[in-house]
């Protein structure tokens, strides 16, 4: 398998996303920006947003989401001579196309967001959103709704972290990092999940589920942090079906895009590089894009 690396000295790279041009996007944790890849292989940044930017996506309206965590990261190599991080206020921040920065959400029902992980959005125009405790105790997977709208929609996953709705917008699957496990919802409506998730799949405890995107042939491909391996699942039942060995340890993300959007690029944060690998069949598309 071909993986070479398309970018690097990166601060803690996640949350990958191709925007509507083709161009490739990330958000850098320890960075506190959102990078990009430009066509001649350039890295620019698209917008400092300040705090610790975890995971983004494109809406339907062109803007891309972000979510914050307010400033935590790991320290890794990538993450040397970045300090703590200043462990502020975690919110949902809002890009426009020319690279200025709102802030959407800071609290649900007048309780703050701890600290915003990852996002995606379904074929509603609803942003879900994973909001986990550090402590890894109980948290939320949360739905931001087109007319601002916010909701817990649900609170018991131990540590929420990756998520994504699948090819037929009717499963919200989240991984659970503390458990090595990949948990389904069925979508019962905009902003509503099935009282209790269901098993969809693990990568086993010493592997942690974080990031993941699906491809059009119906299967995830999971980043395993603290391993260097993406674990690839039917997305349908959770069965196993291949592991893929990268040559450095630490991915948490990965997004489909290039050309036929048959690139799978996937975020190396502890090294802090950006890998891309040519995939046999193209990602699934994403809801907002259809």
């Amino acid at each position: 398998m071909d993986i070479s690396v398309v970018a690097s000295g990166l601060a803690f790279p996640e949350g990958p996303a191709v925007d509507s041009h083709g161009r490739l996007h990330w958000v850098e944790v320890a960075g506190q920006r959102i990078g990009r890849l430009e066509p001649d292989g350039e890295v620019t940044t698209f917008a400092d947003t300040g705090g610790g930017p975890n995971g983004c996506a494109f809406g339907p309206d062109g803007h891309l989401y972000v979510c914050n965590n307010g400033g935590s990261w790991p320290r890794v190599p990538s993450t040397e001579g970045k300090g703590a991080g200043p462990e502020g206020q975690g919110s949902i921040q809002r890009i426009t196309p020319e690279g200025r920065v709102e802030t959407m959400l800071e609290a649900i029902d007048g309780v703050p967001l701890n600290g915003p992980n990852d996002c995606c959005f379904d074929g509603h125009g609803g942003l879900w959103f994973t909001d986990p405790l550090w402590s890894g105790a109980p948290a939320s997977v949360c739905h931001l709704a087109p007319d601002g709208t916010a909701s817990r929609a649900y609170t018991g996953v131990a540590f929420p972290n990756g998520l994504g709705v699948t090819d037929d917008n009717r499963f919200l699957i989240v991984a659970e990092s503390m458990t090595g496990n990949m948990i389904g919802f069925k979508i019962e409506g905009p902003g509503r999940l099935s009282a209790s998730p269901k098993a969809n799949g693990a990568i086993g405890r010493r592997s942690i589920p974080d990031g993941f995107c699906f491809d059009a042939a119906g299967r995830m491909i999971i980043a395993g942090h603290e391993t260097d391996n993406l674990f690839v699942l039917d997305a349908a039942d959770g069965r196993p079906l291949q592991v893929i060995e990268l040559p450095e340890a630490g991915p948490t993300n990965c997004c489909f895009g290039g050309e036929n959007f048959q690139t799978l690029y996937v975020t190396s944060s502890d090294q802090g590089n950006m890998l891309a690998i040519g995939w046999d069949v193209p990602g699934m598309k994403l809801h907002p894009d259809r």
